[in-house]
């Protein structure tokens, strides 16, 4: 070996000794990342975070949890793919929100569900129905219509693409979606006018919100278990046809997804409030009652303005006060309207309160009462306000409830 050879492998020796002597005298818990000062762990995306004698400390919760809080929750929806439909026997897709042009203001719901039509037709198969609404909330008027289909136009995975008699909507998994309901022509359930087209695309503003802490909740005692995920606060835009027109439509809307193989003749009703406040707050709120009419159970979860949830459950989560009730003209429903809640969680009292009286989507299958609704209130003792939907099933005898209280 020549002397320049064994001056280059001397100093590389060298150089390893002092890396591995520098290595070793490091205390083996040092901190890495950037530098941070002290505060509560939080979440950047769906990685949590911590501050650690200065440096930032992450870990990415990955496809099997999600942050709440500045920690991973295990959760068993997984999007996008649970975006698409699924095989068990009971699904819907759900949207409500409210859109304006200049100062004239509207509601409305498109929705798509997919059955298990053994209660309709006595015989195992799945059935699907499309049912739409708007709300003129300056006309105090209520337009909508409903269809039960045997089979759907369009129900793909890859792009997931569902079509169902007058409702279609092109998911993109992630929140951002296309959706389209139609009152045909002469197809208004109250032969009020027509016909009415609600074209929007949704864009969501929070990350989804899994119910139930992991993504499951339990329908009732006795109906099984629902996966349910929601989008809590999404921008609309879009176009709004009337029968006076064509309207530029902004504003923001809800999505619901649930799914699962539950029995929703296990139980009576359930009555469901969705709120969405101007501070940046939603509530997601649902109750329901069994065979005799009685409070079986109730849950729900409060979003805050980063998407962090806090889960609600049991009979103490909250209170509901209905002010009055409200005979339907077109079933033998009698619907409780005007709440007055107090949640303890964080102390929140909200007056809910109803634009139109009837609401009611009423159909051979289920009826129920949808409804538009206004909020004022506190949470702490800070006033709040905003917008919201109430769904109220089980107070009007129909194939899936067929006896009443």
């Amino acid at each position: 070996m020549n002397h320049r050879a064994r001056s280059g492998a001397l100093g590389l020796l060298v150089a390893l000794v002092v890396a591995a002597c520098s290595s070793s005298s490091a205390p083996a818990d040092e901190p890495s990342g950037a530098p941070c000062v002290a505060a509560a762990p939080a979440c950047d995306g769906n990685d949590a975070t911590t501050c650690v004698d200065g440096h930032e400390q992450r870990q990415a919760c990955g496809a099997d949890a999600y942050c709440n809080y500045g920690a991973c929750t295990p959760a068993t929806i997984h999007l996008p793919r649970d975006a698409a439909p699924h095989t068990e026997r009971t699904e819907w897709w759900y949207y409500t929100g409210h859109v304006a042009s200049g100062a004239h203001h509207w509601g409305f719901e498109v929705t798509i569900f997919q059955y298990d039509i053994a209660f309709l037709t006595h015989k195992p198969g799945l059935g699907y129905m499309c049912h739409v609404a708007v709300v003129d909330k300056d006309a105090r008027e209520h337009y909508h219509t409903d269809a039960i289909a045997a089979d759907a136009k369009t129900w793909a995975s890859a792009p997931i693409d569902l079509e169902v008699a007058n409702c279609r909507f092109e998911l993109g998994g992630d929140g951002n979606d296309h959706i389209r309901g139609q009152i045909p022509l002469g197809a208004e359930k109250d032969h009020k006018a027509s016909p009415w087209v609600l074209d929007l695309t949704v864009t969501p503003q929070k990350r989804p919100a899994f119910h139930g802490g992991d993504g499951v909740i339990p329908m009732a005692a006795g109906g099984g278990t629902s996966w349910y995920y929601s989008y809590t606060r999404l921008g609309a835009a879009g176009t709004l046809s009337t029968p006076e027109g064509d309207f530029a439509v902004t504003g923001q809307a809800w999505m619901d997804h649930q799914w699962g193989d539950f029995d929703i003749q296990a139980f009576k009703g359930w009555d469901w409030w969705s709120l969405q406040f101007a501070d940046g707050h939603e509530i997601m709120l649902f109750q329901f009652t069994d065979w005799a009419g009685k409070l079986a159970s109730q849950a729900g979860t409060i979003v805050d303005p980063a998407g962090n949830l806090t889960e609600l459950d049991g009979m103490a989560s909250f209170e509901v006060k209905s002010l009055r009730s409200w005979p339907s003209p077109h079933t033998d429903g009698v619907y409780p309207l005007d709440w007055d809640l107090v949640i303890p969680a964080m102390d929140w009292k909200v007056a809910v309160r109803t634009s139109v009286d009837d609401q009611e989507m009423y159909n051979l299958a289920q009826n129920y009462w949808e409804g538009e609704t206004t909020l004022t209130g506190a949470r702490g003792g800070t006033a709040v306000s905003g917008v919201g939907y109430t769904e109220l099933t089980g107070y009007a005898t129909d194939l899936s409830d067929p006896v009443k209280p």
